[in-house]
């Protein structure tokens, strides 16, 4: 019987955020579940989306960065698919696709740590590949939020024109795109950033593959079972709201749903 059938699914147990990206991600990164499922989800309590108390602190660590990577790969899909205000600001888009590689990178670095620990070898997922796309691509359209705005024309088809990523640098005056664009210097933003995301999306399940093609071979260490197994269930102390009723913090496997704080006024 395939290792797949009878687990967890995150369309019924994933959190709000999940729930909702997945369709969108799903085909992306389809081994975020099968991640999910071997390192995040046997570390919740019963019959609820919460880890249990005193989980090992490593494998915490690891489905934090996890989340977190998955969370900011679907905000950036929905800025870039969604809401892209004709890519007008398309270094803000950058911004939350490179929050999504830089994550993943810790990730993967957490893991290998984790890995190296428990088996006494290197992992064979290593976060070089994804780390220099994103210092060598993203981070030369990211880091326009720190300077001023970029003219970005349209060509004949309406389309908004960002420059190519070599050519930053020489269109940073309005007067050089004005009267000295050279067409072949440009491209689409629609075309650019839709590619590096998806170029980060398989960056990213390739690490997320990786991670989860060894979960056999942690599986086979008494220190990986314990690891896993620790904690105890036990009512959050946010599982209800306090007497002050300023915060609230909850959820159940049953009836998932996305943490809340809400806060006192002011």
């Amino acid at each position: 019987m395939e290792r797949s059938k009878g687990l967890p699914k995150l369309t019924r147990l994933g959190d709000k955020t999940e729930r909702d990206h997945w369709g969108h991600l799903r085909k992306l990164v389809p081994h975020y579940e099968s991640f999910w499922q071997s390192y995040v989800y046997p570390l919740r309590a019963r019959e609820s989306i919460w880890f249990r108390e005193g989980i090992d602190r490593d494998l915490e660590e690891i489905a934090i960065a996890n989340y977190s990577t998955f969370a900011a790969l679907a905000r950036a899909r929905h800025r870039i698919f969604s809401k892209h205000e004709e890519y007008r600001f398309i270094e803000e888009h950058y911004a939350a696709v490179q929050r999504s590689a830089e994550i993943g990178v810790k990730l993967v670095n957490h893991f290998s740590s984790f890995f190296k620990n428990i088996t006494g070898t290197r992992s064979p997922v290593v976060a070089g590949p994804l780390e220099r796309f994103s210092d060598e691509r993203l981070k030369r359209y990211r880091n326009l939020l720190h300077d001023a705005m970029l003219a970005t024309p349209k060509d004949d088809r309406r389309r908004r024109l960002i420059p190519r990523p070599d050519y930053i640098d020489h269109y940073r005056l309005w007067t050089a795109v004005m009267y000295d664009l050279q067409r072949e210097h440009f491209i689409p933003a629609t075309d650019q950033i839709r590619s590096d995301f998806l170029a980060t999306c398989s960056l990213l399940e390739d690490a997320w593959k990786g991670m989860s093609d060894v979960f056999g071979d942690l599986n086979l260490k008494p220190a990986f079972g314990k690891a896993l197994s620790k904690g105890q269930d036990r009512l959050p102390v946010l599982a209800a709201p306090p007497a002050s009723g300023a915060l609230f913090l909850g959820a159940s496997s049953t009836s998932p749903i996305s943490a809340r704080f809400i806060l006192p006024k002011q």
